[in-house]
């Protein structure tokens, strides 16, 4: 089969007014008519309405003949200024005659280039209904914007061939709509300006309210993008469309040569992970188990790692307190004090110190190993024994078994919903842990890895504000290692507590792009305080449905909705 019959629609139909192209409706309207001032992006919103084509034909004309026509335009106004007549008219001529003396200057003085200009559009619908209607939409725009459209009556062909990719402009349609236009004017219309976001690569999101697209690189933004590093917050209440937002950026980052990390408290991503052939890993006991006594070496490290010259140990040794602070949060300050000792003597009777290379190190030490060296303490004995021998000692006591690798990685701790606030916050702790480990190894490699904490409230511990704290220490670092953060959280109220705001309020300051899905009152008047949100934003994001969303980008603001293409796999 011929190429151009793939291409061609399968029948062809030139009416008065309108035109049948296959089963679907189109109409060609011509520009006849344009407001004397203009300002930037005149002609950006016709073109980014849904169904309109639009192409703008520049032809360059004769200034002196412009010159001409302004100078006889001007004597005129002139004329009837001087001859009087009603308050309105004469302010009407006024302006006419400032606009003409401007253009002049433009054309004389600035020596500016004159272009005939003829702007045409082609309407297409795939009905005669849905075709009125959005003619009658283009028609509003136009007038709103001062200018006046018309369907080329009986010249609907030669309107398909100038509106087309053809670069031909009948003779037809230049009698219709061509006009005389300064190069100042043209340069302002389209499609040089244009809504939605587009940085020409990285991921697509979706699209703006106008129905421009949003294409956004958060690794090499344009530097006028006001983006300084690749964090994303995704913030809403539950059935808001989070999790769905979260999985087309990742199944598009991946897409992308990303690697991705993905603590998964609500079994969101166990299908997208499966779907890409990833390794979902359940976090919550047995094989996936993460030892928190575990030192995991990166083949680099700076001073920022905070080790103070005393080794991998030293800054591996603060995360161990915070994570037992989470697990026994009612110790004074005497059985802390003797926990830590008994910690750092499992260590010792392991055969680690603060030089040790956690590479050379077999076998780590786990809770039953610090039970062991607390046996004087009654007390402590009896708080660990449930690390040690009971239901959570699944999840602690025994060396590490999830995998130190791989491309798209899900720790789940689904399981443990229903188990204390004490455990699952220990666990988050220590999961979140062991993957800013694994982000740490990408300086080496180069590779980019996307590190997605879902859930992130269930951090938000006013008793134990260190694991936000480290949370806002990793948003501030992960740049340095090629990552990205994606905190995914419905409570963002909860980060901004006064006990917890100095930690919570940088992890949703920090982040360059930020998407506000639907908020509940509280969260929402937390958001407009915080983020300077005004009072339509406000509106949209209390009533906003699934998938719909404001989105912050460096130093835009757009009305967001999340697509998925038909390709993408986002099961449940």
């Amino acid at each position: 089969m011929p190429i151009a019959d793939l291409l061609a629609p399968p029948a062809l139909e030139f009416r008065r007014q309108d035109i049948a192209l296959g089963a679907a409706e189109a109409r060609a309207l011509a520009i006849i008519d344009y407001p004397p001032r203009v300002g930037p992006a005149w002609l950006a919103r016709l073109g980014d309405l849904p169904g309109v084509s639009l192409s703008v034909h520049l032809v360059p004309g004769d200034p002196l003949e412009l010159l001409r026509a302004l100078n006889a335009g001007a004597a005129e106004y002139q004329s009837r200024l001087a001859q009087g007549g009603s308050a309105l008219l004469r302010g009407r001529w006024e302006r006419s005659l400032e606009d003409a003396q401007a253009m002049l200057r433009q054309i004389d003085q600035e020596g500016q280039r004159v272009f005939r200009t003829t702007v045409v559009l082609l309407v297409t619908a795939p009905d005669r209904d849905a075709l009125a209607r959005r003619c009658r939409r283009v028609e509003a725009v136009c007038a709103g914007a001062g200018m006046r459209v018309r369907p080329a009556v009986f010249r609907q062909e030669q309107g398909l061939t100038a509106a087309g990719p053809w670069a031909l402009l009948p003779r037809e349609m230049v009698d219709l709509a061509a006009r005389e236009m300064p190069a100042a004017t043209v340069a302002a219309a389209y499609p040089w300006v244009s809504s939605g976001l587009n940085h020409g690569r990285g991921v697509v999101l979706g699209r703006d309210d106008q129905g421009g697209i949003i294409l956004l690189d958060r690794w090499d933004p344009p530097e006028a993008s006001g983006i300084a590093n690749a964090n994303v917050n995704i913030l809403g209440t539950s059935g808001g469309g989070k999790s769905f937002a979260a999985k087309v950026l990742l199944l598009r980052e991946f897409a992308l040569g990303a690697r991705v990390l993905v603590i998964d408290p609500e079994r969101e991503y166990r299908g997208i992970c499966e779907a890409v052939g990833g390794t979902w890993v359940n976090a919550a006991g047995g094989e996936g188990r993460v030892n928190a006594l575990q030192v995991r070496g990166t083949p680099e490290r700076d001073a920022d790692d905070g080790e103070g010259g005393r080794g991998p140990l030293a800054s591996h040794l603060q995360r161990v307190k915070t994570f037992f602070e989470l697990y026994l949060p009612g110790l004074d300050d005497t059985e802390r004090a003797v926990l830590y000792d008994a910690v750092l003597a499992a260590y010792r009777q392991c055969g680690v110190d603060w030089d040790t290379d956690p590479g050379s190190v077999a076998v780590w030490p786990t809770v039953a190993d610090v039970q062991r060296h607390i046996s004087d303490h009654p007390r402590l004995d009896l708080l660990l024994r449930e690390a040690v021998q009971g239901a959570d000692a699944a999840l602690w006591n025994g060396q590490s078994g999830a995998p130190d690798e791989g491309d798209f990685t899900v720790l789940d701790v689904h399981d443990l919903m229903d188990a204390s606030d004490t455990v699952r916050r220990a666990q988050y702790f220590n999961l979140l842990g062991y993957a800013w480990d694994l982000v740490r190894r990408g300086r080496a490699t180069g590779q980019r890895t996307v590190l997605v904490v879902d859930e992130a409230w269930l951090l938000a511990d006013p008793n134990t504000p260190q694991a936000l704290g480290f949370l806002r220490d990793l948003s501030k670092r992960i740049r340095k290692y090629h990552g990205s953060l994606v905190v995914v959280t419905q409570n963002a109220i909860d980060f901004l507590a006064p006990e917890l705001a100095r930690f919570g309020q940088p992890v949703l300051d920090n982040a360059s792009t930020k998407l506000l899905m639907r908020q509940e009152a509280r969260d929402l008047e937390a958001l407009r305080h915080l983020l300077h949100l005004h009072e339509a934003e406000c509106a949209l994001l209390a009533r906003a449905t699934r998938g719909l969303g404001l989105l912050t980008a460096g130093n835009q603001r757009l009305h967001l909705r999340i697509e998925a293409g038909p390709a993408d796999a986002l099961p449940g």
